[in-house]
């Protein structure tokens, strides 16, 4: 008996578990199938609203004198006083004695000089007066029947003298001039680079004794990009009669045709200069007065002088003088430009090609009319649709027509 039970239970067993299977079987149901659209990858976009930008030529440069000079003197002798500024970094004002070398020796030539002309005039007036009597002596015996010669009326004589006098007098002045040069004058407002004089120091003519800057304009050399020559004006550079380029002329209101290539003008661009002094950034206006003489063969780079009035002229207000040396960027207004979009540089694409997306989401691939590449942005003409962005993401197998998905934190205007 033990035996069968041994034998049929498990058979039960396995019959029980089988029937189970086929019943949870018969009770299964397919799940159901749902279909999800193809929504695209998810990007983000920004607004770019068509409007009227001025072009802004940057460049740097360090700040140097538009004079500098070698201060020679043009007399010898002994320096008798100098002027307290007169060292490096002393600063004076145009017409200013920087220093005198001792005039005595001078004083006493001019004296000498003057004695000489004393004495060709009275020998001058003699030979004069001997020259009418000699006139008269011939009228009285000859009457006026015949000429006299010139050697019969001392006329060389007469010539001779007023040459005297001429040459005395001409020596005069020249020792009238030396005397003058003995006190050395400032030729412009300045200041002082190096000086090598000192009081009882004896100086020689032609012999260079300090060396001088003007601080009544500074320039600043800005080397820029030839292609960028086209963006703002520049100083006619010979004499041309004014309607022979007045159709291309800009006046400083920027009112020029957007499509000129170059513009050409009396006055150059203005510029706005910038640099750090003690710490702090501080402005200067300029203008752009000429360009050097040649084109860099090399790096295609066109060497832009820059003119600043009156460095030193606002340090009675507070500010700081353009000082020679400084590094400073200077920013060059350009042209104004219309219809144009101001477009980040990592959203032009391959080709000058820009993403957009509209509503309906679905990306086109649109071509775009680069006309300035800036450090970080790009000015360009292109179309858009009513509710279409720029796509500023980077996506990967871009076709035109695909879908895409906007972020909704980047679909608000100026994101």
């Amino acid at each position: 008996m033990k035996s069968a039970l041994k034998t049929v239970l498990p058979l039960l067993i396995l019959a029980a578990g089988a029937a189970a299977f086929v019943l949870l079987e018969s009770m299964q149901t397919e799940p159901q199938r749902i279909e999800r659209p193809k929504l695209g990858p998810l990007v983000e976009v920004m607004e770019t609203p068509v409007q009227r930008v001025q072009v802004v030529v940057e460049g740097q440069g360090i700040v140097r004198p538009d004079a500098q000079i070698n201060l020679v003197p043009q007399v010898s002798g002994i320096v008798v006083w100098k002027d307290e500024a007169f060292k490096s970094g002393g600063a004076f004002i145009k017409g200013d004695v920087l220093f005198r070398i001792d005039p005595r020796d001078y004083e006493l030539a001019l004296r000498q000089a003057q004695a000489q002309v004393e004495q060709a005039r009275y020998q001058r007036d003699i030979a004069q007066q001997e020259s009418d009597v000699a006139q008269q002596e011939w009228q009285r015996m000859r009457g006026n029947d015949s000429t006299p010669s010139d050697l019969v009326l001392r006329l060389p004589q007469l010539r001779a003298a007023e040459a005297s006098l001429t040459a005395a007098q001409a020596r005069l002045e020249e020792v009238a001039l030396r005397l003058e040069r003995t006190q050395l004058k400032a030729p412009f407002s300045g200041r002082v680079r190096t000086s090598q004089v000192d009081v009882g120091q004896h100086v020689n003519a032609g012999q260079p004794i300090a060396q001088i800057y003007s601080i009544e304009k500074a320039e600043i050399v800005v080397p820029v990009p030839d292609e960028d020559l086209a963006w703002f004006t520049l100083p006619a550079p010979i004499d041309t009669q004014v309607d022979a380029w007045d159709a291309q002329r800009i006046d400083d209101n920027r009112r020029e045709d957007p499509n000129a290539s170059f513009h050409y003008a009396q006055r150059g661009a203005t510029t706005r200069v910038q640099g750090t002094f003690a710490g702090r950034e501080h402005e200067w206006d300029g203008r752009v007065v000429r360009t050097e003489g040649e084109l860099d063969p090399q790096s295609r780079m066109v060497r832009l002088v820059v003119e600043v009035d009156e460095p030193y002229g606002a340090l009675a207000e507070g500010s700081p003088p353009l000082t020679v040396g400084m590094f400073v960027n200077v920013a060059i207004a350009g042209r104004y430009v219309d219809n144009v979009r101001v477009v980040p540089r990592s959203a032009l694409r391959l080709d000058d090609a820009v993403w957009t997306v509209g509503e309906d989401g679905i990306l086109n691939i649109r071509q775009a009319e680069v006309l300035r590449r800036l450090q970080d942005n790009v000015l360009a003409r292109f179309d858009l649709n009513e509710g279409e962005h720029i796509i500023t993401s980077q996506i990967n197998g871009v076709t035109h027509g695909m879908k895409v998905r906007i972020s909704d934190a980047r679909k608000e205007a100026g994101s």
